[in-house]
């Protein structure tokens, strides 16, 4: 009788136990479903007051660390950054400045000029 009670306690015991794993790891994937856990590369113009990013596709996107953005208003940048779309907002990690076309020229021996 002693052993089919303990038996009982040990099986509830477990079953408690997993079930708060399951709800801890739902509030896990959520978290993470908001913001983008890859690292992307995003080509844009940034804006004169230095708070957004206006990409190619005409969309716009607010910065969350502006700061980083001083020094490069109206200019072309490519960025590495992590998006929040539910925000509609950019966390940047680097920034480089983009030559507007002025590294492309060209060449004569490719097969557009064959024609």
């Amino acid at each position: 009788m002693k052993t089919s009670v303990w038996g009982l306690f040990v099986t509830v015991l477990l079953i408690s136990s997993c079930s708060v794993a399951q709800e801890q790891s739902e509030v896990a994937k959520t978290d993470t479903a908001r913001t983008s856990s890859k690292v992307l590369i995003v080509f844009g113009k940034v804006s004169n007051d230095a708070k957004t990013l206006v990409t190619d596709l005409d969309s716009e996107w607010k910065v969350a660390n502006a700061n980083v953005l001083k020094g490069y208003e109206d200019r072309l940048v490519r960025v590495r950054c992590y998006i929040n779309a539910e925000k509609n907002q950019l966390q940047i990690l680097s920034i480089k400045r983009e030559s507007g076309g002025e590294n492309y020229a060209a060449r004569y021996a490719d097969s557009a000029f064959r024609r």
